[in-house]
């Protein structure tokens, strides 16, 4: 069975401001107790992201729109989308964010690779050629989008594409091999696997074969590290990329989710189901959870939030003990949790609402809210 993925613990590290990230956000101790719907037309496909003058933006398609919410007032300004938004699928995702410029980078369904003001117009588009696998981001901003091309069935390439400030494109470098997606970031340099082991672009505009293990199934990033895995184990690369000592799996696992603020995360196959969380020693823990939690997603104190696309969310403590359990109503949602930063939280709906989870103080009473 294929389960779709969205990026890769995106939803707690991709809310940053222009100059520097805030404090990851961390899952309240309780439930949230209120659930308050804001319309915005459209199938929601992404996360929301928090804006750094305290809006939410939502993408949609049917229509394409992306949507402006003021919480403070419940207002809502759509403008249209030249493209679509793409979707996230397990292997291919470029999930909307924010860049180094405070601007809304977001990948349409024709490979187009757009950047949008605040006030929702186009600033850069930059056409990418065949199938975008995902931008990755430096340390210091700078960005390189990966390309994979394929002119014939004998002949596949992986393009690396280095992004000016601005969002156009600089400069590319191909390399001659078919990619195993995700590309990840080699602290300055950024990483894709490929048959004979890994294809690294560095900062000098030069792609590099360092060989790797075999059986390469792809590359995750953890905080601070990265990990090769294969059917049986994970290798933790050092800077150069080189695999050092194996760490045998504890299960069969997949759907594997890169992680910049803690362990990355995989589903964990057996009985009973949950999830494997690997740091970048290698290192592993298991947390058990129903089978019905397509994704885990960890927070900033390491505690996990799990969702379905049905709208069912938990929240497990470090030590994988349960925290709580909040059904939002049986809504099909896009199963990733936007966390803000005075413990509420947003969620995208699929049917055309963008949802506040939020708890008033304990004891203030429950202020009017303009949208209700």
């Amino acid at each position: 069975m294929t389960r779709r993925w969205g990026l890769p613990l995106a939803l707690f590290a991709r809310a940053a401001v222009a100059l520097a990230d805030p404090p990851p956000p961390t899952l309240p101790a309780v439930p949230w107790t209120s659930i308050d719907p804001i319309a915005v037309g459209g199938v929601g496909v992404h996360a929301p992201l928090l804006l750094p003058d305290g809006r939410v933006a939502v993408f949609t398609r049917s229509p394409a729109t992306l949507a402006l919410v003021d919480p403070a007032t419940g207002s809502v300004r759509a403008s249209p989308l030249e493209e679509p938004p793409a979707e996230c699928t397990r292997d291919h995702c470029v999930a909307p964010r924010l860049d180094a410029s405070g601007r809304l980078v977001y990948l349409g369904v024709g490979g187009t690779l757009f950047r949008l003001g605040l006030d929702g117009r186009v600033r850069v588009a930059a056409q990418l050629a065949d199938s975008q696998l995902d931008v990755v981001v430096r340390p210091d901003g700078t960005e390189v989008a990966v390309v994979s091309r394929q002119t014939s069935v004998e002949s596949a390439h992986v393009v690396f594409v280095a992004l000016r400030a601005d969002g156009s494109v600089a400069a590319t470098r191909s390399f001659g091999a078919s990619a195993i997606p995700p590309p990840v970031s080699l602290g300055d340099e950024v990483a894709i696997g490929v048959p004979r082991g890994v294809a690294v672009f560095d900062r000098a505009g030069t792609a590099r074969l360092v060989p790797s293990v075999d059986g390469l199934l792809h590359l995750v990033n953890t905080a601070g590290g990265v990990l090769a895995v294969t059917q049986s184990s994970v290798f933790p690369l050092d800077a150069a990329g080189v695999a050092t000592a194996p760490h045998p799996l504890l299960g069969p696992v997949h759907d594997w989710v890169s992680s910049n603020v803690g362990p990355a995360v995989a589903r964990l196959d057996g009985s009973p189901p949950g999830f494997l969380l690997v740091d970048r020693a290698g290192n592993q823990r298991r947390v058990d959870a129903a089978a019905a939690f397509e994704t885990a997603s960890l927070d900033g104190a390491g505690a996990l939030l799990l969702a379905t696309p049905r709208g069912r969310l938990a929240a497990l403590n470090a030590d994988g003990s349960p925290r709580w359990e909040l059904i939002l109503g049986a809504r099909a949602i896009v199963p990733r949790v936007t966390l803000g930063p005075g413990g509420d939280a947003w969620v995208t709906s699929l049917d055309g609402d963008l949802l506040h989870l939020w708890s008033p103080p304990p004891s203030a009473q429950e202020a009017p809210r303009a949208h209700r």
